[in-house]
Formats: structure tokens, C-alpha cells, sequence
């Protein structure tokens, strides 16, 4: 980790991924920081997120790209401390407990059409890995079923204000049914139990009407951009 005035840096645990964000300098010093970072883990592939377009040219400048699939180059942060409204009475919503769970969660995020065949097989590769990592994670995920058929998943990260929601997919079949609302109020209920009555997202267009009709505000327009070696997903 690098807590510098000008960025925050975070290098993963296996070293595969620098994850670089409260980027805070002026566009023409983009190639100097960008070649700083990547001295960090010259294997790693870096993720860049700013809400400032300028520095998104300058990084494109100095050799960033688009992210790979399911992400996208733009966002929205949104967050709330309102409570939701309560979950569609058909859909059950479980908390995730074992590592069959788990890769039923991961299968319904993977069947959402923003992931390419090979991003996918990426994924599934890792899954043990993955699972043991989220485990050390303070957080969670949840599963919702309608009619005992798991359908939707989602996820969010405990922190020391209120949850940081991701990972939400509901199956192609079962959209407009509540689900993701479910999944909403699923992790508020964690928030409060938390005694941290508050969720933070970045949100895709699809989920963001969702996310406002049940209280969230905007804070901002976020970009993301990739470098380093090409990765799957």
C-alpha cells in the first residue's frame, strides 16, 4: 500500500493486480506516475479510478486502456443512509455459507451478458482462491431464491461507515421480479446489524434507476481505466 498526496495504492495479495484510486495530480505528470506505479509490480495489472476527465486523457496518454469485460469505462457512486423499503414478500433472500453456495453466487454473476467466454473460464479457475480470499473479507453475500430456485447474488464489503455493495447479478429469467431490491434490503439489514446504517455503490446504468427508486443519491461520475499486462476479465 502506498498512501502518497497524489494517489492511493493498493498491490494484491498475489500481486496480479494494483488497484490505484484518489488520483490527485496535474495531467502532465500522468507518465511520471504512471511508470512509478508499475515499478511497484511491473506484472501487475493496474485499474485506475478518478472522477477527474482530465487525468482519464492524460492516463490514456501514457499507455492506459478501456477495462476488459463485465467493466466499463464509466460509472456512478451513489450512496444512502435511508432505509429501504422492504423486500418482495416471494423472494427469499440466504446469506452465503459454504463454498457451494458460493459458486452458485458466482455462477448467477456470471450469467449476466457483460462477460465474455474467456473473462468467464477466468473466473471459474479461480473460484477456490477467490472464496478463501472473500472469506477473510469483513462483509458478505447473499443469494436470493423465488420459488426455491436461486436467481440473483450479490455482495458488499464491510467498512468502518457502512457497506460498499458489488458483485449484484439477477439471472436473465427472473429480472423485474424484486430480486435486486431483495438484495438491496438484504444488506441494509447487515449495515444496521453493523450498527453502520449506510451503503455505498458504483453503479452501471442498468442498476442505477433501481438504486435511486429506493433512496440512493449520486455523489459523482467515475472512470476506470486498465494497464499492464492484457487480462480476462
Amino acid at each position: 500500500m502506498v498512501d502518497d498526496e497524489r494517489f492511493y495504492v493498493s498491490v494484491s495479495y498475489d500481486r496480479k493486480w494494483i488497484n490505484a484510486c484518489r488520483l490527485s495530480f496535474e495531467p502532465g505528470d500522468a507518465p511520471a506516475v504512471f511508470a512509478e506505479i508499475h515499478a511497484l509490480e511491473p506484472r501487475g495489472v493496474a485499474s485506475w479510478i478518478t472522477p477527474r476527465a482530465d487525468l482519464v486523457e492524460a492516463l490514456r496518454g501514457a499507455g492506459a486502456r478501456d477495462p476488459g469485460p463485465p467493466l466499463l469505462p464509466s460509472f456512478t457512486a451513489l450512496a444512502t443512509d435511508r432505509e429501504p423499503p422492504a423486500a418482495v414478500s416471494d423472494v427469499e433472500v440466504r446469506r452465503v455459507e459454504s463454498y457451494d453456495d458460493f459458486v452458485v453466487a458466482i455462477e448467477l454473476e456470471l450469467s449476466s451478458e457483460g462477460w465474455t467466454d474467456e473473462a468467464r473460464a477466468a473466473r471459474r479457475a479461480d473460484l477456490p482462491e477467490t472464496y478463501r480470499r472473500r472469506q477473510e473479507l469483513p462483509g458478505g453475500m447473499w443469494i436470493a431464491y423465488l420459488d426455491g430456485r436461486a436467481v440473483a447474488s450479490a455482495g458488499a464489503v464491510a467498512c468502518s461507515a457502512g457497506l460498499f455493495l458489488g458483485g449484484a447479478a439477477t439471472h436473465p429469467e427472473a429480472r423485474g421480479r424484486g430480486c435486486y431490491r431483495a438484495l438491496i434490503r438484504a444488506r441494509w439489514d447487515e449495515a444496521v446489524r453493523l450498527g453502520t446504517p449506510a451503503l455505498v455503490v458504483h453503479a452501471q446504468k442498468t442498476s442505477r434507476p433501481i438504486l435511486e427508486s429506493v433512496g440512493f443519491e449520486r455523489v459523482c461520475t467515475l472512470y476506470e481505466l486498465e494497464s499492464g499486462p492484457l487480462s480476462a476479465s
